[in-house]
């Protein structure tokens, strides 16, 4: 059965370079946009808000899973293999991150939910995904970085839920805060900068490629800015002024 599914995926995920994929790409979006009005139905007490927001918590549910196993356990590691050809896997998830990005993109717009910093980041994530199918190269660290991305958004998307349903101050929430605080530091900015600086000096890697690294890790910093702001006003600066007040 495997086989058979296999057989038969393999070539929509397989194309030559300079060709891009349209039609997977739309489906992929279809498929969110109904997956998306399910929610609305099933969900029907719930706001636009709310489910969008599970959209984009099974999206990075499923992109971080994904990007985890195909750089962890089925290999090789995106620093082994800069600017080589994509592999059916690679393609795979880029697709569905770029439908899912056309989707949450058309819907922040015509809502008007997300700031500048937000829809720069799916802007360039746009392109350099659309980029890497149609050049059908540097799958491997667009998807790794994919995997970095996405690894702390279904945290960010949890702590949004609870604040909905009044469950935000509690033990659950403080410890959300802190692994998500930690965990967005830590691979930004720990393998994402190791990635960053390995794609940019690596001749191999296309020089699109490597102003849409560089565009991401400053919108990175301008989110992991607003990450630290709110963890040290609420949990440092809150706990330092009662001390403070008796001195």
């Amino acid at each position: 059965m495997i086989g058979l599914i296999i057989e038969h995926v393999l070539p929509y995920l397989t194309w030559n370079a300079g060709t891009f994929p349209v039609l997977q790409v739309l489906v992929s979006a279809i498929l969110w946009a109904l997956f998306y009005s399910l929610l609305r139905v099933v969900l029907h007490n719930c706001s636009a808000e709310y489910c969008c927001r599970m959209v984009t918590f099974m999206h990075g549910m499923l992109v971080a899973c994904v990007t985890a196993i195909i750089h962890f356990y089925i290999g090789p590691a995106p620093w082994d293999v800069f600017g080589t050809s994509n592999t059916p896997l690679h393609n795979a998830i880029i697709i569905v991150s770029l439908s899912y990005f056309l989707f949450d993109f058309t819907w922040c717009c015509l809502m008007g939910t997300e700031g500048a910093p937000m829809l720069a980041h799916h802007v360039v994530s746009l392109f350099i995904l659309s980029y890497t199918l149609y050049t059908h190269r540097s799958g491997a660290e667009v998807t790794a970085v994919c995997f970095g991305a996405e690894i702390t958004n279904p945290l960010l998307q949890f702590r949004w839920f609870l604040r909905e349903h009044k469950q935000y101050e509690t033990m659950v929430g403080y410890v959300n805060d802190y692994i998500f605080s930690f965990a967005f530091a830590f691979w930004r900015f720990g393998p994402g900068t190791y990635l960053l600086y390995r794609s940019t000096t690596a001749e191999e890697v296309d020089i699109v490629i490597k102003i849409g690294a560089v565009l991401l890790y400053l919108i990175s910093c301008v989110f992991m800015y607003g990450v630290g702001k709110f963890f040290m006003r609420k949990y440092v600066w809150k706990m330092t002024k009662p001390a403070d007040k008796k001195d």
